[in-house]
């Protein structure tokens, strides 16, 4: 059996990582606004934002009925049929299933353009704090869960390693092994599901990592109060350490992965894989032949903390310890930046805006090395199956390319509806969806809403109504109860998330905005083409990559970009797409037609991350 080779690490006292510092956020405002004085709501370790209690369990909104189950707006006294609240807030709650995914990706399989990777054989190791769905808190356990089916789907014999914080069902116990933190030696257990991908014998083996650090009631990341956990440093060495000694300790299905693997390590709860293949591994001749790419998926979540003697914490050289470490504290994500043989951010714009100090939020200079080394790259990811509007049982009427007129003013009046707001399909109907924070632009839309209201006799203002759904920042879900109030019949602002709601939002709404500040990659932008909802965003991040703007003509656009995030440029944008819709009824229908033509499906992001992958391989290892 092959050496554990954790059990050199040394040791040190976790009470003194003290938590993750959010100076890195702070930092991208600062480099994006300097005017903005807004204060930054609370932001989890992960990249997602607390959520304040309240909104988990009521929509402060409306008044709730125990004997109907109904709400009831405070602005129109109407009830409306209840939506159910979640806690875990993102674009994607349910995945579509194997039948789903295989019907929805033979539609479109004459626009695939399938590239034929040339190291398929290589097992492909997953490295993730969460993963869709056992755990998530937004996209990144969303993508995660993806990156577990496709790349089985391909053919990788794929494992997808993350932390058990839950007892969840069917998982048997397939080994356990010790690593040393902390200076003493930490046993840590692994839990196993195997997940089928098709009808065939392809899936995924699911491995949980189990430590008592890791269980606990609470958030992932944080308490219920919206706090970090402190010893949160801990429990992802643990899960770096264990991931690592999985490929070669755990026989499952009559062997185990051996030591040439393919890891992928997402954001900087993993940051330490590319550190540890180096320092620990490669150095004791072990996974010479494996190559670790480190997936970014938000810049502004580093994993930095303070006063940690890296030495003595990580077990590691005074040299590795260079690599990991920024003024008086550890940054993870600069130890994998250095370290890691290929670098891939989830979109091709924002691979271009972490080079630049606004989007590299101080570790600029470390991503353009990377660049300048051709070991970097951007990958737009792809969305679930579930988001089709010719399968969706979650919507009033199914609909396709070739009938989706009718069908979508049948959506839009059953949302109208529900809703309470006034049904009328000759109204332009705008949704919002996301998190209520400063990051999503919430604050900017809402201070254009008594202008889109307000008919001025310009056939435009005042034909219009807004749906926003949402939760997160207290403060901010008070201005969508307001808008409501002051706007009754026009606004609909929940402030919660029901999933279901999400998908009639997307198939009854003409427009869907997101006027994000930064946003790396998104989802929802391209959900809502899937169904005909023209989206206007911001242009920044992957954004910029998956909508065409009008001014490309309206026969290729799909969407509409706002250059500058300020209320005078979201107006204009606005406006242009609210007047397309109300006075230029062919040119929007035309456009609606693009963007339901638009394939967002993984098959053609994993096409990218097969050629990266065989880049990665013929290229020699990062030697440090």
């Amino acid at each position: 059996m092959k050496r554990n080779f954790s059990q050199s690490l040394l040791s040190f006292d976790t009470t003194k990582t003290g938590r993750a510092l959010n100076n890195v956020e702070k930092h991208r405002r600062r480099a994006q606004t300097k005017k903005e004085k807004k204060k930054q709501p609370g932001l989890q370790a992960d990249g997602s934002e607390v959520v304040d209690s309240s909104t988990n369990a009521d929509d402060s909104s409306s008044v709730s009925s125990e004997e109907t189950g109904s709400t009831m707006s405070l602005s129109t006294g109407l009830t409306r049929p209840p939506m159910n609240h979640v806690a875990s807030f993102s674009a994607l709650t349910e995945l579509a299933g194997i039948e789903q995914k295989a019907e929805n990706r033979r539609r479109r399989s004459s626009n695939a353009d399938c590239y034929q990777p040339s190291n398929r054989e290589i097992p492909v190791v997953i490295v993730t704090s969460e993963i869709a769905p056992y755990s998530k808190t937004g996209g990144l356990g969303i993508v995660a869960g993806s990156y577990a089916y496709e790349f089985a789907r391909i053919g990788h014999r794929t494992m997808a390693i993350a932390p058990k914080y839950k007892q969840y069902d069917d998982l048997t116990c397939v080994g356990e092994t010790e690593v040393v933190v902390n200076g003493k030696k930490e046993m840590v257990k692994y839990w196993h599901r195997f997940v089928s991908c098709d009808f065939d014998d392809r899936g995924c083996d699911h491995i949980f990592v189990d430590h008592p650090a890791i269980e606990r009631e609470g958030g992932l990341y944080n308490d219920e109060g919206g706090k970090e956990w402190g010893d949160n440093l801990f429990r992802f060495t643990l899960l770096s350490l264990a991931a690592m000694e999985a490929p070669l300790i755990l026989k499952l299905n009559g062997s185990t992965y051996g030591d040439k693997v393919l890891f992928l390590a997402n954001d900087w709860q993993a940051g330490l894989v590319p550190l540890y293949m180096n320092y620990k591994y490669r150095c004791n001749n072990c996974y010479m032949e494996a190559r670790v790419l480190y997936i970014i998926h938000n810049m502004g979540y580093q994993g930095e903390y303070p006063d940690v003697n890296a030495c003595h914490f990580f077990g590691i050289s005074d040299k590795a310890t260079k690599d990991i470490s920024m003024r008086n504290c550890i940054n993870l994500t600069k130890g994998a930046l250095i370290c890691a043989d290929r670098v891939i951010t989830v979109s091709p714009n924002y691979a271009k805006e972490i080079q630049t100090p606004g989007g590299g939020c101080r570790l600029q200079d470390f991503v353009v090395a990377k660049a300048q080394a051709l070991r970097l790259g951007g990958i737009l990811n792809g969305i679930d199956d579930c988001w089709n509007s010719e399968d969706d049982l979650n919507i009033t009427q199914q609909y396709s390319i070739h009938d989706f007129e009718m069908a979508k003013r049948i959506n839009k009046e059953a949302l109208q509806s529900q809703l309470n707001l006034e049904v009328n399909p000759n109204l332009v109907v705008i949704g919002f969806v996301g998190r209520l924070t400063y990051q999503k632009g919430v604050d900017v839309l809402a201070s254009i809403v008594p202008w889109l209201m307000h008919d001025t006799g310009n056939g435009v203002t005042g034909h219009a109504q807004l749906v926003m759904m949402g939760q997160g920042d207290a403060a901010t879900g008070n201005i969508l109860r307001r808008l409501e109030k002051d706007h009754g019949g026009r606004v609909c602002g929940y402030v919660g998330f029901d999933p279901k709601i999400e998908h009639r939002i997307m198939a009854g709404c003409d427009l869907f905005i997101m006027p994000s500040r930064y946003e790396p990659c998104g989802l929802p932008q391209m959900c809502c083409q899937q169904y005909g909802a023209l989206p206007i965003v911001t242009a920044t991040g992957g954004l910029v990559d998956s909508v065409k703007d009008v001014s490309l003509g309206t026969d290729v656009a799909t969407g509409f970009l706002i250059p500058t995030l300020t209320p005078d440029f979201m107006k204009e944008t606005v406006y242009k797409a609210a007047n397309l819709f109300l006075n230029q009824p062919e040119d929007f229908r035309r456009m609606q037609r693009t963007a339901m033509e638009t394939d967002f499906s993984w098959p053609h992001a994993m096409d990218e991350y097969e050629r990266h992958i065989d880049w990665t391989l013929s290229d020699a290892c990062v030697a440090r």
